[in-house]
């Protein structure tokens, strides 16, 4: 008869690595680093996995701790495999252990230029418009939005806006055709530079202020940089880069310096496309802002 075989210290083992992806997802949401990985939008599912983790991880441990004499064994044909050794157990646990104690050692960064280097950079916000070439292709994209003149149409659930109508959206375009200045919002960023894009002829020297992370592509002059933003639809991983091409006194900035810029919005040609650019008035250094992600929240179909 085969002797069977006590595997209470894997589920014991399983159990606590469940609690510990359950206190590192708690954790990020005590400090709010989650911000930095998921969109707002996703949370709540967030919070059904912590509860999830927490249960699956108590039971693991509880029958861990019972003992060979009280395992449970489901009644299907198959037999199932566990580690036979040392060694592959502690090769298989280390695969959820690194993840766990990585994510507590070290902290949540914000996305930057070593990133949008291999990402899509979107100069006016169509996927259609030229593409910068570094590596891999990047599309160009741009949204101004007016405070001053222009008052936010969207609506934020839980930090994240809602999509526009087409009515909205339609307002929007009025709005920043009548003002002469133009500042872009966070809440309104993807829009507003789809905006410009669209309608680049009549946005040729309206003032602009839009902020971002400084970004230069290897081909650019010392007076050219991309002022640019993260957009994320669901997650980190989706993220794509938005921003618009600017020129002024920029040859003595660090890449990834977040700055704020006012400029005079004018055209240009990069890799055969029609781009806007803001040619700089005013530059300053600014801290990284809460949120330093923009959402691409689309446009509602009425």
């Amino acid at each position: 008869m085969k002797k069977e075989r006590d595997f209470s210290f894997h589920y014991l083992l399983r159990g606590i690595i469940l609690i510990g992806f359950m206190l590192l997802l708690f954790k990020l949401l005590l400090t709010n680093n989650i911000s930095l990985l998921i969109a707002p939008k996703m949370l709540r599912f967030i919070y059904f996995t912590v509860f999830v983790l927490l249960i699956l991880g108590v039971l693991l441990i509880i029958r861990g701790t019972m003992g060979q004499k009280h395992s449970y064994h489901c009644e299907c044909e198959g037999e199932h495999s566990y580690p036979s050794s040392i060694r592959k157990s502690l090769f298989l646990y280390l695969l959820f252990i690194i993840p766990i104690t990585t994510g507590f050692l070290f902290s949540s960064n914000v996305l930057g230029s070593s990133v949008a280097m291999n990402r899509t950079i979107n100069l006016g916000a169509s996927p259609t418009d030229a593409q910068i070439k570094n590596g891999n292709n990047k599309t160009k994209s741009n949204s101004p939005s007016d405070n001053s003149k222009i008052n936010s149409t969207s609506n934020i659930l839980n930090g994240q806006p809602e999509p526009l109508t087409q009515t909205e959206y339609s307002k929007l375009k009025e709005k920043m055709a009548q003002t002469k200045l133009i500042n872009i919002t966070d809440d309104l960023y993807v829009p507003m530079m789809n905006i410009i894009q669209e309608n680049l002829p009549k946005m040729i020297g309206k003032t602009v202020t839009t902020k971002g992370f400084v970004y230069r592509e290897k081909d650019f002059m010392q007076n050219q940089i991309i002022v640019a933003r993260f957009g994320i639809t669901c997650c980190a991983a989706d993220a794509s880069v938005f921003g618009m091409l600017s020129t002024g006194d920029v040859a003595t900035l660090q890449k990834d310096n977040w700055v704020q810029v006012t400029g005079t919005i004018e055209e240009t040609q990069y890799d055969g496309s029609t781009i806007p650019m803001i040619k700089i008035n005013q530059i300053s250094k600014i801290d990284i802002p809460q949120q330093p992600y923009v959402f691409d929240a689309g446009i509602k179909i009425e």
